[in-house]
Formats: structure tokens, C-alpha cells, sequence
């Protein structure tokens, strides 16, 4: 049976994603699949590089609170190479859960990740008494797991449906802002050379450019001269290099319409590429998958 790892415990929404995208898409739905949990993206990557999981689902970017940045900084570094064979993405919807018998005038702390206190902060504030406490956990179902467990009165998590369920937990209100979209790379130790051109391929690049005057315009010239649009670009300080006494390093994350695979043009862009960057790491050619919709 086939393996796709992701981070975090049983009822994450990467697991939920992994699910939805298993059950209904063609390209899937013909073989069998299980699902797998890790406790760090560090210990994902590695299970993939090894092949004890065939693929990873991460997300890498939500419509409300941006891109992922430890998350695709982390993806972009690994050594050996990992690739990006797939993009899906879907709506979800948060869920404010805590053990039967809570009510939210009793909530006094909700746990999540990160990015989803940060995409519900307003309805939060609306919803829960003041004063509450927000804590961080590494994974949303990883809070729900918490509170279960928990013996302290008046904690919450900020979930998914299926945590809820999966643990036992009562669910005292949802967040179900219709934009709130999550994109997921589908990942691998192999590369897919040429996706489905009937699957709208995109490719994605992370790039150090060269310190001269008209750089990105460069960049950006080597597809605009050839009609190849630019979905996303992007820019972060360069961690791993910046240091206080030398100048500040950007890798720039640009993701195309197109795979160099199958299209000539997409392939002399990117050797163009080379020109003008110190550094240029293909992260994958893929296809997208259909969106899906969680509530």
C-alpha cells in the first residue's frame, strides 16, 4: 500500500487533504493509500528521501495569511533534493472544540497553530470572552489531542471537523470565511518530467540573484519575452547566509505556468535563467490537482 506521510497527529488538515484528494481524484482513486503522521516536517522529509513514504502533502501557502515561509525554506534546502509532483488546493474551516460540558463563556485558552490563530484572530476576538489565552501548538490536531487529554477546565482547540470527532470533542462554534484557501504541494524524491498538459502544469523555482542594478527585471524578461505568465513571486532574506557583516542575501521564489519538460520555451527560459542568478533550484514541474472544499 501506498504511503503519503504528512506533519502532525491523526485528524490534521494535511490528513484531511491527503484524504479528499485520494477519494476523488482519477489520477488516485485507483490505487490504495495510507495516510502517515510525523512529528517534525524534518522527520517527513526524511522518511520521503528514504522511501519509507512514497509521497509528503505540506502546505505552502493559505489566501489569508500568506505563504508558509519556514515551511518552503525548509522544503527548498533539503539535501538530497526533494521535488514538488503535485499542487492541490482546498477551502477550510476552523472549528472552535473543547471536552463535552464546555460552554464558550467558560473558554478562557484556545490552542492552534500559528497560522490559523493568526487567520481567525478576528473571529476569536468576537467569539470568546475577553481575555482569553491563545497558545501554540505545531499542529492543529495535534491542540485538539491536547485538550482530550487535558484535565484544566475552560481549554479549547482550533481545529478541523475530523479532530473533533477523532478525539471526542464538542463543538461550540466554526470560522467558515469562504476565501480561506490552503495550497498544498504534493512531494516526492522523484521528479515528474512532463505533467499532464491537460492538468494546467505549473513550475516552481527558488533563485539567488545576481547584486546588479535591473536584476529582476532580468528575471522576470525571461518569461515575459517568451509569454510564459508568472503566478507567484516572492522574496526572504536568505538566513543561512546573512550575517552582520556581510550584505544581505534574497532567495526569490517564482512559480510559471508551464514545465520545461514540455514546452521548448519554458526550457530556454530556464536555462536563461542562469544569467542572471547565482543560484536557481528548480523545486518541481507539476501537475494541479481539482480544488476541494472542507466545512
Amino acid at each position: 500500500m501506498n504511503a503519503i506521510g504528512f506533519h502532525g497527529v491523526n485528524g490534521a488538515y494535511a490528513e484531511d487533504a491527503i484524504i479528499e484528494l485520494t477519494s476523488k481524484h482519477p489520477s488516485f482513486t485507483q490505487h490504495t493509500f495510507r495516510t502517515e503522521g510525523f512529528d517534525t516536517l524534518t522527520e517527513l522529509f526524511s522518511n520521503i528521501q528514504r522511501g519509507t513514504v512514497r509521497h509528503g502533502l505540506i502546505p505552502i501557502e493559505n489566501s489569508l495569511s500568506g505563504t508558509l515561509h519556514s515551511v518552503l525554506e525548509l522544503f527548498a534546502r533539503q539535501e538530497p533534493r526533494l521535488w514538488v509532483v503535485g499542487e492541490y488546493t482546498c477551502s477550510e474551516s476552523h472549528y472552535i472544540m473543547a471536552r463535552p460540558g464546555t460552554e464558550l463563556k467558560d473558554i478562557v485558552e484556545i490552542q492552534s497553530h500559528p497560522a490559523i490563530l493568526e487567520q481567525c484572530q478576528e473571529f476569536l476576538d468576537a467569539t470568546l470572552p475577553e481575555g482569553y489565552r491563545a497558545v501554540l501548538s505545531s499542529n492543529t490536531a495535534s491542540a485538539a489531542e491536547d485538550v482530550a487529554k487535558s484535565k484544566e477546565f475552560g481549554c479549547a482547540a482550533l481545529a478541523g471537523k475530523r479532530a473533533a470527532q477523532l478525539h471526542g470533542l464538542a463543538i461550540l462554534g466554526s470560522d467558515s470565511t469562504p476565501n480561506n484557501v490552503t495550497r498544498y504541494w504534493l512531494i516526492s524524491r522523484h521528479p515528474v518530467l512532463q505533467p499532464d498538459r491537460s492538468m494546467s502544469p505549473k513550475s516552481s523555482f527558488a533563485l539567488v540573484m545576481k547584486n546588479q542594478v535591473g536584476a529582476l527585471h532580468r528575471v522576470c524578461s525571461c518569461f515575459a519575452l517568451r509569454d510564459i505568465n508568472i503566478t507567484k513571486l516572492e522574496s526572504r532574506p536568505s538566513s543561512r547566509t546573512i550575517t552582520l557583516a556581510s550584505p544581505w542575501e534574497y532567495m526569490t521564489y517564482i512559480d510559471i505556468e508551464g514545465a520545461p519538460g514540455n514546452e521548448d520555451n519554458v526550457r530556454r527560459a530556464v536555462e536563461n535563467l542562469q544569467e542572471f542568478t547565482q543560484k536557481c533550484i528548480h523545486l518541481g514541474s507539476y501537475p494541479r490537482y481539482l480544488h476541494g472544499s472542507r466545512h
